[in-house]
């Protein structure tokens, strides 16, 4: 089901000025050009301040507090809660959804990356509020490449995180591996109103591996948003990504259950016999 409404979203952008919800750093696309573009192992760029201050403030104090009509993700692979029903959600956090989707933006971030085909996904598939419990994680990855419904390709992620408070020793950094998966090359700390974003391809690996160690009842905050493209990379039509490609760190001890779960990941869900067949008594703690 389509998330963004069209008539909706050419309301704001008839009646919103982004001046008064993004940060300064929309006026300086350009100028973050070479900073997006240089940086290794892929493209990517973080940006301190990516909301207003008030803006980010509401939807911090918005954010919801109960979970328990979100999705689910519960294993060893994720841990992490989900919520793409953005009309369920207060406007404040609502609208931050179609700010991004508006020409204005995209042509902004255009600019910054150089990807000039940029387009919003309608379907936000992969998008939403996202929130990690104690002991959460999510293992390295490649995002899925093709759009199921659109067959549109993702080109960028967006991650902007809401946590205002949060002791780094808690973990939940978002990682960025080299091609190889050899090594870990950029760390990006939980810092709110920080964004980090990134090119998705095929050598873009990134997660939050290292398990989430914040008290109970706290939880790693985030508000994910994806562009896609026309489809650019030409492959046969079996070699696309449609789910999540998963995989070991290098510091991680082989494990054949694991290397199932990453395989079945690549093309569904896992789902809860999974998990009896493959790791019984599975909780996040003892998962660790």
């Amino acid at each position: 089901m389509q998330k963004i409404n069209e008539s909706y979203l050419n309301t704001v952008e008839e009646n919103f000025n982004l001046n008064d919800f993004l940060g300064d750093w929309i006026n300086d696309g350009a100028s973050l050009y070479e900073k997006f573009n240089t940086a290794q192992p892929f493209k990517h760029i973080i940006i301190n301040d990516f909301l207003k201050k008030e803006y980010i403030d509401e939807i911090h104090d918005l954010f919801p507090t109960n979970f328990e009509e979100w999705h689910k993700y519960y294993n060893p692979i994720e841990v992490k809660y989900a919520n793409d029903d953005i009309d369920s959600l207060p406007k404040q956090i609502k609208d931050l959804f179609y700010l991004l989707s508006s020409k204005k933006i995209i042509n902004v971030i255009s600019k910054m990356t150089g990807i000039n085909d940029l387009e919003y996904d309608p379907y936000l598939h992969g998008a939403g509020l996202h929130a990690h419990p104690r002991y959460g994680r999510l293992n390295m990855h490649l995002d899925y490449e093709k759009h199921p419904i659109t067959s549109k390709e993702r080109r960028l992620n967006i991650i902007l995180y809401l946590n205002k408070e949060w002791d780094q020793s808690w973990n939940g950094q978002t990682e960025l591996w080299d091609k190889d998966m050899k090594e870990c090359c950029v760390k990006s700390p939980i810092k709110y109103n920080t964004a980090i974003i990134f090119q998705t391809n095929d050598y873009s690996w990134h997660g939050v591996p290292e398990i989430i160690l914040c008290p109970e009842g706290t939880h790693r905050k985030s508000f994910a948003y994806y562009y896609v493209s026309p489809m650019r990379t030409i492959k046969n039509d079996n070699e696309y990504r449609m789910k999540a490609k998963f995989i070991k760190r290098p510091c991680d001890e082989y494990d054949p259950r694991m290397e199932k779960l990453y395989e079945i990941r690549a093309n569904r869900r896992i789902t809860e016999k999974d998990l009896e067949e493959f790791f019984g008594d599975f909780t996040p703690k003892n998962a660790c």
